[in-house]
């Protein structure tokens, strides 16, 4: 994952640059696990290797079994868990999961496309703890098809980056 504000930052000022703290492959290396939750999304990217779409597909985990995985990448000592989908944010128990995995001891991110975030959505994402929020800017200035047609301007407003009293 491409993390900008570190790399600007590290333009900005080459010693704030992150260093690797263990080499990839070593004794104590766990895997990162980004779990595409929900097949669903409100977009239709023509980059998306999901195949995702607006409708429930079938074949979901269901809240026990979504359970059921995060004790299991708890006992398999995995260190951080990034929840993403198609869209995380249309999987209805996404904050109950989210906060059955906090306690665990993830390092708990969210990925999301930005689209749904608004000024409701905002506090139940701030409140479920995570350690990182990802908005992604994947295919922006893209043809999308349908009612899932967005424009830059509706992931880059405030309600996407600042309404969380987080800088942008």
């Amino acid at each position: 994952m491409f993390r900008l504000s570190q790399f600007i930052a590290g333009l900005l000022s080459p010693d704030t640059r992150p260093t690797r703290t263990r080499s990839p492959g070593g004794a104590d290396s766990r895997p990162v696990v980004i779990w595409n939750l929900v097949r669903r999304c409100n977009l239709t990217c023509l980059h998306c290797y999901a195949f995702a779409a607006d409708h429930e597909f079938p074949g979901e985990l269901t809240t026990s079994q979504a359970l059921g995985v995060l004790d299991d990448l708890k006992g398999y000592g995995v260190p951080a868990l990034i929840l993403s989908g198609g869209e995380p944010l249309l999987r209805t128990d996404l904050f109950e999961l989210a906060e059955y995995a906090r306690p665990m001891g993830f390092h708990l991110a969210l990925s999301t496309n930005g689209t749904l975030i608004d000024d409701e959505m905002v506090k139940p994402i701030a409140d479920a703890g995570f350690d990182y929020v990802g908005i992604s800017l994947d295919g922006l200035g893209q043809p999308m098809t349908g009612s899932a047609a967005v424009t830059e301007r509706s992931r880059l407003r405030c309600a996407a980056f600042g309404c969380a009293g987080t800088p942008g």
